[in-house]
């Protein structure tokens, strides 16, 4: 069997496809199971619970603080009407409207430009502005700036707006902007009052290295198989889960049309999922 424990739907800022668009894509691509995980939000396991359960896995991915780091810790069974995932949601959903203002200012700096807000809620109507919709406006009307042409010119097979942030938004690049977001091990404990384990997503591109993982003494698991990772990256954090204990998981970070690169299923592992899929099934029920 094969399995995506990583997807990201309409629920997410960055976002946009249906629940059912995501069962018939994970179906279509021979996808036995798959997990919902939105950025802190819990809303589309609601949506999925008429598909049978053996196909799919309650789930949210939580942005937090460690070591001066974001780190995406995914929960997977997570008991999804529990409160405190409204508040996560609720709190991240706010620090979203908050930075916006702060990002065009940011990147108008940055950049030498003159974004408005209220040309990019024009041109974006009934969304909330978060990086993506500045980012796509400031690409669309600013399209011959030397540095956008990497991720203008980029070749099908790539996710510009994604590397983007990556250059300029993450954790020390120039345009960061900082959040009011929850410790990772207040989230670690929230997941697992909740029933559910945590899952660190993308480690190597989210944490500045595999030895600092090894300090979260209650994280459950490591993403080894993702659409991020080499062959050769993929082994080297098995190696490491296998060091440290930890339950390995495989991830797509499907998110649709703002990360055109990756489908459903996208996850680099070779062969079947069936054996560390069985440890995480095991691991879950043991927190019910």
């Amino acid at each position: 069997m094969k399995a995506d424990l990583h997807i990201h739907s309409k629920y997410s800022f960055d976002g946009e496809t249906s629940i059912d668009d995501i069962f018939t894509m994970a179906r279509k691509n021979n996808i036995d199971c798959i997990a919902l995980t939105d950025h802190n939000d819990v809303r589309a396991n609601f949506d999925a619970l008429k598909y049978d359960r053996s196909c799919w896995i309650p789930g949210i991915e939580i942005d937090c603080y460690f070591n001066s780091s974001i780190y995406h810790i995914v929960g997977l069974g997570i008991d999804f009407n529990s409160a405190i995932f409204r508040t996560i949601a609720s709190n991240y959903m706010n620090e979203l409207e908050r930075i916006a203002s702060i990002r065009i200012h940011v990147f108008n700096r940055l950049f030498s430009l003159n974004m408005r807000m209220d040309e990019i809620k024009n041109e974006y109507p009934g969304r909330l502005i978060t990086n993506v919709e500045i980012t796509r406006f400031m690409f669309n009307h600013y399209p011959s700036h030397p540095l956008f042409q990497r991720y203008l010119s980029s070749q099908v097979k790539s996710n510009p707006l994604a590397d983007f942030y990556w250059d300029f938004c993450a954790v020390g690049k120039p345009g960061y902007v900082k959040m009011v977001l929850p410790d990772v091990r207040d989230v670690l404990h929230y997941i697992h009052q909740h029933h559910g384990i945590a899952i660190l997503a993308h480690p190597l591109i989210s944490v500045k290295s595999l030895t600092d993982i090894a300090q979260l003494k209650s994280l459950d698991g490591i993403e080894a198989y993702c659409s991020y990772h080499s062959e050769d990256d993929c082994v080297r954090v098995k190696a490491f889960a296998k060091n440290e204990g930890l339950l390995i998981s495989a991830g797509s970070d499907y998110h649709g049309i703002n990360k055109p690169a990756i489908t459903i299923g996208d996850t680099h592992e070779n062969g079947d999922s069936d054996e560390w899929f069985l440890q995480i099934k095991e691991a879950i029920a043991h927190h019910r």
